[in-house]
């Protein structure tokens, strides 16, 4: 393949991937709102690395991912859910009244409400890198583009997955800004219970993936 399609091939497959709505995504804009465009900014960024990440390596072995997968779909999703489930759970038990995600300072302005804390930007790339690992179906989605595109040559290669990755940082920054932004005009009690909403809706997510196998 040309490095030009290759390239553009790239750009729609992460930007078509990045765009679903999904566990990640609904974490990523709820730890935007919490935490502010910053850290929001630099949560999105761990997502495009490890979709970076994720194309290269199915774009370098495409075919043997691809295979080694297809073979394994029910128990890739079986673990996709358990994952997610295991995430929002958690997140649910640390909103809780005096749970490790309280604020002291909100609790005080707004006593009984529990608002997730604040983590650094650093912590938060590192942990949306985490999430976005852990969910086998993204390398999937990859694996079958990868495959379907059969893009031959090392500059076709890094051609797709530059455009991948190039497309979900676009996606993610302008997501996680808006989202951000967003979030300075909400009270504590509307962060918290938005958190409380997207987890909810992410341990559905959980249950339509086991359901689905």
């Amino acid at each position: 393949m040309d490095p030009t399609a290759a390239l553009l091939a790239g750009l729609a497959a992460g930007l078509a991937i990045a765009m679903q709505v999904g566990a990640v995504s609904l974490l990523l804009v709820e730890a935007s709102i919490v935490a502010g465009p910053r850290a929001g900014v630099a949560a999105g960024m761990g997502v495009a690395t490890a979709d970076f990440a994720f194309a290269a390596v199915a774009a370098a072995a495409g075919g043997a991912v691809g295979e080694a997968l297809s073979s394994h779909e029910d128990e890739i999703r079986l673990l996709a859910a358990f994952v997610v489930a295991a995430i929002a759970l958690q997140g649910l038990v640390a909103l809780r009244p005096g749970g490790p995600a309280a604020r002291p300072d909100d609790a005080r302005e707004h006593p009984g409400i529990a608002e997730p804390a604040r983590r650094s930007a650093a912590a938060q790339y590192g942990r949306f890198i985490a999430i976005t690992a852990a969910n086998p179906l993204t390398i999937a989605s990859f694996a079958a583009v990868a495959v379907s595109l059969s893009l031959g040559g090392a500059a076709a290669t890094a051609a797709f997955v530059g455009g991948v990755g190039l497309a979900s940082a676009a996606w993610h920054l302008l997501l996680t800004l808006a989202a951000g932004h967003a979030g300075r005009r909400l009270t504590p009690r509307v962060r918290r219970g938005l958190a409380i909403g997207g987890r909810i809706a992410v341990l559905a997510i959980a249950a339509h993936l086991a359901l689905a196998v």
